[in-house]
């Protein structure tokens, strides 16, 4: 089925909502602090940054309790891996992903009541807080300012060519194949932006600790996004594949048309 104008407009409309819906969605699920008790348990899954945080800790709190270091670790450890224990880590977790991520330069502090819920004695509260040493990772404060930027200027790009589309005055077949490439252009949009990305590029490029936050986000969301992707693509197929053979027919009839009326009209 040739593309006509309008056509090309609901291709261009299709990949710019879609560019504009996978950085919105990377930028939701992956770079946006949240204490939610689910979040934190999905960050706290990466072993470097559960060591990050036990360590700390450890080091605070094994002299007052008057344990050694390995017993304090583990006992960290195993709190705060469960889910009472993300509870309790919810805001330092947060926290710590706020400045990975540069939206803020406040250190990341423990405080001694928070200390008290991870160790689970009532002996370290008086302790000062300590400090998480998280810093700033370039690639994800980046990434941060770039996708709000993209997904507003691909949006309205999107818009754009829609109405352009709708001017032009499609035809109905136009219409359900621009419906079905925005589907598979979304499903792909799906796949790039909440998997290929943050699980496998962003860590390739930078393999700081807080860094392993956003593949486990992005993990968190995996059943979700494939079988998203793969309704998507059954459907833009499906409307795709009708569409064209629909344009086909039409095409197949139209010379079979014209023919008998000039074979009729010589006759005459």
């Amino acid at each position: 089925m040739q593309r006509n104008l309008a056509g090309i407009f609901f291709l261009v409309a299709g990949v710019m909502v879609s560019i504009a819906f996978g950085s919105w969605w990377l930028q939701r699920t992956t770079l946006t602090p949240s204490s939610g008790q689910a979040t934190t348990a999905a960050v706290l899954q990466d072993e470097q940054i559960r060591s990050e945080i036990t360590s700390v800790v450890t080091g605070a709190t094994a002299g007052t309790l008057d344990q050694p270091a390995a017993e304090v670790a583990a006992l960290v450890d195993q709190v705060i891996r469960s889910r009472p224990g993300a509870a309790v880590m919810g805001d330092i977790v947060a926290d710590a992903h706020a400045r990975a991520i540069g939206n803020h330069d406040d250190p990341v502090r423990i405080s001694g009541e928070q200390m008290v819920e991870i160790v689970r004695s009532q002996a370290v509260g008086d302790l000062p807080p300590v400090t998480l040493p998280v810093s700033e990772v370039s690639t994800l404060r980046f990434l941060a300012n770039v996708l709000g930027w993209v997904a507003g200027v691909t949006a309205i790009i999107g818009a754009i060519a829609f109405l352009l589309g709708v001017i032009v005055r499609p035809e109905k077949g136009e219409v359900a194949r621009g419906f079905g490439e925005l589907c598979l252009a979304l499903a792909t949009s799906l796949v790039v932006f909440g998997l290929l990305l943050p699980i496998f590029v962003l860590p390739a490029i930078n393999d700081t600790t807080w860094m392993a936050a956003v593949p486990r986000l992005a993990i968190r969301t995996m059943p979700l996004v494939l079988g998203a992707a793969i309704v998507l693509v059954a459907l833009g197929l499906f409307v795709v594949l009708k569409s064209m053979s629909s344009g086909r027919r039409k095409q197949w009839s139209t010379p079979l048309a014209v023919g008998r009326y000039r074979e009729d009209r010589s006759w005459s």
